[in-house]
């Protein structure tokens, strides 16, 4: 069982192209702290990760962001262990009051905007004040004209799935440095 776990994984790997080095999310991420700092860095927020997959990137943002402020999570998923996204699962929520609070939302990636919108209506309906969403991926979504647009954000890739950094693929490569495209995800088989 092991081997044949093994072997995905590394076929996963072997099968995925990279497509934005540890380097240049550092780069990034240091950038976007910048301007969270300048936009709220007085305000002493309320920070909220959505988990899993931001966990790096919340990880790393937070170490940049020089002010003082509370951090919670979100757990919520929609991804499972598939390529494509499924319905919302919220597993868990923050208990630090958000009332009359600048909310600022973590996520990794924004595809259909579902997760990080749920995160806000959250936040608004528990009293805070603004709600302001960074995240690390921006997906192209052509049909998604109306979707919710971050406050902050470090990358746009297309429409395209990606793991690595804290994303997974099958519940795997969330430790990876650096972020991959899957070549062919339908392919995948679980």
């Amino acid at each position: 069982m092991k081997e044949t776990i093994t072997t995905r994984a590394d076929d996963v790997r072997r099968g995925a192209k990279k497509i934005i080095t540890k380097d240049e999310i550092q780069s990034e991420i240091k950038r976007v702290a910048n301007e969270i700092e300048g936009s709220i860095g007085n305000l002493f927020p309320v920070v909220l990760s959505i988990l899993n997959g931001s966990i790096c990137f919340s990880g790393q943002l937070i170490t940049e962001l020089d002010f003082a402020m509370e951090y919670d999570v979100f757990s919520m998923s929609r991804y499972g262990s598939g390529t494509t996204g499924g319905e919302l699962k919220h597993l868990s929520y923050p208990t630090i009051s958000v009332r009359n609070r600048t909310v600022l939302v973590l996520d990794d990636i924004l595809d259909r905007g579902t997760t990080i919108e749920s995160a806000k209506r959250w936040a608004m309906g528990n009293g805070a004040t603004q709600v302001l969403t960074a995240i690390l991926i921006n997906k192209k979504r052509q049909e998604l004209s109306n979707r919710i647009k971050p406050d902050f954000s470090c990358f746009t890739v297309s429409d395209v799935f990606v793991f690595g950094f804290g994303m997974d693929v099958g519940g795997m490569w969330r430790n990876l440095a650096d972020i991959y495209e899957l070549k062919n995800p339908t392919t995948l088989s679980y």
